[in-house]
């Protein structure tokens, strides 16, 4: 088993981190995908800003091993921002 650490980064500010023990590459990717449906699902669809969401993970020793980001741009007819 390999230890990661996966960091989660919204719209460019860290959210936090966390270390995960998994037994292959394949296992890390897909809790890193696995992470941003899950951010995407609970934090993403209750806004209505555009937003990036990114998990990055890095091996033990801090050399990053994977990025995967989920990008939304979302269009909500008759609403409209200040500034947009």
């Amino acid at each position: 088993m390999s230890n990661y650490r996966f960091e989660v980064i919204r719209n460019g500010q860290c959210l936090g981190d966390a270390w995960v023990d998994l037994g292959s590459l394949s296992e890390m990717r897909r809790e890193a995908l696995k992470a941003l449906h899950d951010i995407g699902l609970d934090e993403m669809a209750s806004s209505d800003l555009d937003e990036t969401v990114t998990v990055s993970v890095h091996d033990e020793v801090g050399r990053p091993v994977y990025s995967a980001t989920l990008s939304v741009s979302q269009t909500l007819p008759g609403i409209h921002h200040a500034g947009r």
